[in-house]
């Protein structure tokens, strides 16, 4: 497999990776420190300028990185591949390459509980004497054996400060580390954590708010959701679930829950590939964004799912008025969430 030689010009670091992996990912892995934050394709946190070589510049919605700046020299890490045998890189000025300082710890796991035929609801605890706290939105990274880079999964409730974290994972037909938590991880069991990490929250401003969830893409809107309801968010917020199928639909306790307690919550499921009750057809969420308003002008929106349920999400909201500074969007690929991905 081809090599590449990279070298930070700012810090003079010097690291190795293959032209296949993610340079991030080869970067981190060597223990070498470089600023990131969501690696999602959405923050802009590793943004670096090439100086010397090539990279394929990978998946990108176009939040964080423009088309001008990625023919001006620009990439984000969290994607890029290198397509030269050396690279030279330079990191934006003032620069903080140890701002992914996190804390890590063994965290126990409390509970595993099949909420579908493919999606495994994990609890886990940190250490009481950790002290681990995190904002609704976030994500943590598990290091699971034999599985390299770590995975990333969103945390799908707001923090109470008790060190507890609820993950929704779904199983991959290939993918080694949801096959590993859905086959192998029992109550009891130990696995480490690293975190939290992840911009994702509430965009700025007023107005009301509307979530859009693909899949387990739930867990950080739901997370941010509930937390803004408990600390008196009183505009109106409207969540929309899609799922492929009615087998797939999970947490309604949750969102019934919230519909309950507060008046200014709202919930709808849309379920893509087959008739159900929940909507006149089978229909995708863009499709559904469009027969539900009119104009989106006056919204904000938080938006979690898989890179191309985002993406057609984001297109649909802005084709009806919706400005780009108030989207957050939470994406990840089947690997696992590079959730966190979110900027206000």
């Amino acid at each position: 497999m081809t090599t590449c030689e990279v070298t930070v010009l700012n810090t003079g670091a010097k690291f190795s990776v293959n032209q296949a992996d993610i340079i991030l990912d080869g970067a981190l892995a060597q223990g070498i420190s470089l600023p990131h934050q969501c690696r999602g394709a959405s923050c802009g946190t590793c943004k670096v300028k090439v100086a010397h070589g090539a990279v394929d510049h990978g998946w990108s919605l176009g939040l964080a990185i423009s088309d001008d700046e990625k023919a001006r020299g620009y990439c984000l890490l969290c994607q890029a591949r290198a397509l030269t045998p050396t690279l030279q890189i330079e990191l934006p000025e003032g620069a903080d390459v140890d701002a992914q300082t996190t804390t890590v710890f063994s965290s126990e796991v409390l509970s595993t509980v099949n909420l579908t035929p493919r999606i495994k609801r994990v609890v886990l605890a940190a250490p009481a004497d950790v002290g681990f706290t995190y904002p609704a939105g976030a994500y943590v990274e598990l290091v699971i054996p034999g599985v390299t880079p770590n995975r990333m999964y969103s945390l799908a409730a707001a923090d109470e400060k008790t060190g507890v974290m609820e993950l929704f994972v779904s199983r991959h037909p290939s993918g080694q580390a949801s096959g590993f938590i859905h086959d192998e991880l029992k109550v009891g069991d130990r696995i480490q954590v690293r975190g939290p990490f992840g911009t994702c929250r509430l965009p700025p401003g007023d107005g009301p708010v509307v979530g859009f969830a693909g899949g387990t893409g739930l867990a950080p809107v739901l997370a941010i959701f509930e937390d803004a309801l408990a600390h008196g968010f009183s505009d109106a917020m409207l969540l929309m679930l899609s799922v492929r199928e009615v087998q797939e639909v999970f947490a309604l306790d949750r969102l019934a829950t919230l519909t309950r307690r507060y008046q200014n919550f709202q919930y709808q499921i849309v379920v893509t590939e087959e008739v159900s009750r929940y909507t006149a057809e089978p229909m995708l969420a863009p499709l559904w964004i469009q027969q539900t308003f009119s104009s989106m002008a006056l919204y904000r929106a938080v938006i979690s799912g898989s890179p191309g349920f985002v993406q057609a999400c984001v297109q649909a909201c802005t084709a009806l008025g919706l400005a780009a500074d108030r989207i957050s969007t939470d994406s990840f690929a089947s690997s696992g969430p590079a959730p966190g991905m979110c900027v206000p």
